[in-house]
């Protein structure tokens, strides 16, 4: 099992030394993802660069809702002549505030298609989200990237082993980084209201809880033949790996 550890750039120099010092002390760790945020000042291509630069794996996330195809081609060509050999395409939510702001209309499939027939080498991964609408419709749609050229699936997080078995029966062969991130109390409200999550009712939103369903979710992701990807946002990132014990 393959571990993908997602990191928010805050400076390029902080943010090459956390990785190096995370995939240095969890040898399973190899990539760091970096999302695309409005409110991070340095974007996925910055920060990508930058540890391409310094021999570091980076995982981009482009936020497709932004920019055209012809952009998205012009940075991912500039990372691919660094070293990069994966990425991930979303779709990308409009901003809090709309006024003003013109979605480029790109879908998910069709930038897939254009980026897979352009570099045909790059493994490029397309979002899977088990909350967001029916698993009919979800799958359906991860069916489609599928035949647009996706090399597989970056999930949402999961939170119960019911729901992933579900999952792993109906995509048994196709590469998928499993998400997983710990949930506190605080940011409940986030994943309820904005991600659509229901929780399992015996839930413990504290460390440890988290830390108890996760070991569970990483064991069956290993049997699976499968990979993890870890987003730790509202928790200490060395706390949550150590706390994991997982590798």
């Amino acid at each position: 099992m393959r571990i993908a550890l997602e990191l928010v750039p805050k400076t390029l120099d902080s943010f090459l030394e956390e990785s190096k010092m995370h995939i240095n002390n969890f040898p399973k760790i190899i990539g760091i993802n970096i999302p695309e945020l409005r409110s991070v000042e340095i974007k996925s291509f910055g920060a990508s660069e930058h540890l391409l630069k310094n021999s570091v794996p980076a995982i981009p996330h482009f936020r497709l809702i932004d920019r055209t195809l012809e952009d998205l081609e012009r940075l991912i060509e500039k990372l691919i002549a660094l070293g990069l050999k994966q990425t991930l395409l979303i779709s990308g939510d409009p901003p809090l505030d709309p006024q003003g702001f013109v979605p480029s209309g790109i879908k998910a499939p069709q930038a897939i298609k254009h980026i897979k027939t352009k570099f045909p080498q790059l493994k490029v991964y397309a979002g899977q989200d088990p909350h967001r609408q029916s698993f009919k419709k979800e799958l359906d749609y991860c069916k489609e990237k599928l035949d647009c050229g996706a090399d597989g699936f970056f999930t949402q997080p999961y939170f119960s082993e019911g729901l992933l078995n579900q999952w792993l029966e109906h995509l048994p062969d196709t590469e998928m980084w499993i998400g997983l991130s710990p949930v506190t109390v605080k940011s409940r409200n986030y994943w309820e209201t904005v991600n659509q999550v229901v929780f399992p009712p015996n839930f413990k939103f504290d460390l440890e809880g988290n830390c108890i369903v996760d070991r569970r979710l990483l064991t069956l992701i290993e049997a699976a033949g499968k990979d993890a990807y870890l987003m730790p946002f509202t928790t200490s990132t060395d706390k949550y790996l150590h706390a994991l014990r997982m590798f």
